[in-house]
């Protein structure tokens, strides 16, 4: 299956009001992701209380490549 090819629903984290932060990851998201906004700028989105993607490979590859200024070729 190409990274590029939504798949199934996989929950990245959880509002948690028993954590200081708020949050809980669930241990599926790409290593170094440390932030839920940064998830959401990688195109997670918010269902309820659960961050969560339907692409979790295109998330990781563009978590990847988020430092290095790569853009995606529109064309």
């Amino acid at each position: 299956m190409s990274d590029s090819v939504p798949s199934e629903r996989v929950v990245l984290g959880r509002r948690d009001d028993t954590t200081m932060v708020g949050f809980q990851w669930t241990g599926t998201e790409p290593e170094g992701l440390n932030e839920p906004y940064e998830a959401e700028s990688l195109g997670a989105v918010w269902e309820s209380d659960e961050l969560v993607t339907y692409n979790l490979g295109q998330l990781a590859h563009r978590f990847g490549h988020d430092t290095d200024g790569y853009m995606e070729d529109v064309d």
